[in-house]
């Protein structure tokens, strides 16, 4: 009997043009969508124009349903994101509230769902000082809402289980990798495993903005060792 945990991710629906698209991490306030958000952006997938390290969310793009033409800001917000990375995204747990409406004005769309205990995610709302009972209804609307809303449309889907990422995040880092169709090296994932913690204080305890800033520095002068090395040997 084989007894190995399943993986954290499950492909429901299979990336047709990896490296390529507009990721859009999905799922419900408190329910681990910023930690999943960091580890693309870790991946070297921008997760925006302006990002707020202490949510991974765009600061502009949380703010356009609250404006008028809010189809149009969100085409223009993806045209200027992809003028630098194919393959960018997006992450705002209340985006279902209003993404059916402007989906259309997303280039090719790649979902990344996150999935965690609605429980836990009451829990965490008590915390912060909403009602229990309020905040737990509002978790279950809005995780059957992003279910309803991923089943009925065609694109990449991979979700995400908080609880077993946090449980195995070297097979999720690397799930979501291949899912995306980015590099993963060893010192890459290393770097992202050891920011993928429960009940971190975003940025104070990680600050996943600021390591790919890190990242991308180092790595810098490793290519121009190697392309040295290259012309040495041509």
């Amino acid at each position: 009997m084989n007894h190995a945990a399943p993986d954290p991710c499950t492909v429901v629906r299979v990336n047709p043009h990896p490296g390529r698209g507009s990721v859009l991490v999905l799922g419900t306030p408190r329910g681990g969508t910023s930690v999943v958000a960091g580890i693309c952006h870790l991946l070297g997938v921008p997760m925006g124009l302006d990002i707020d390290p202490s949510n991974m969310e765009d600061r502009a793009f949380r703010e356009f349903p609250k404006t008028t033409g809010c189809a149009e800001r969100v085409a223009s917000f993806f045209t200027e994101l992809h003028e630098q990375h194919p393959l960018a995204g997006v992450k705002d747990p209340a985006a279902i509230d209003w993404l059916p409406d402007v989906y259309d004005s997303v280039p090719e769309p790649v979902l990344v769902v996150v999935s965690r205990d609605v429980y836990t995610v009451a829990q965490r709302e008590e915390v912060s000082g909403s009602e229990f009972f309020d905040a737990l209804h509002g978790a279950i609307q809005r995780k059957y809402a992003v279910l309803d809303f991923v089943h009925a449309v065609a694109d990449p889907l991979i979700v995400v289980s908080y609880e077993r990422l946090m449980h195995d995040p070297r097979v999720a880092v690397h799930s979501l990798a291949r899912f995306l169709g980015v590099e993963a090296t060893d010192e890459l994932v290393d770097r992202i495993v050891g920011r993928v913690r429960p009940h971190a204080d975003m940025p104070n305890d990680v600050d996943f903005v600021a390591a790919r800033a890190d990242f991308e520095r180092s790595a810098v002068p490793t290519r121009f060792r190697r392309l040295r090395l290259a012309r040495r040997a041509s």
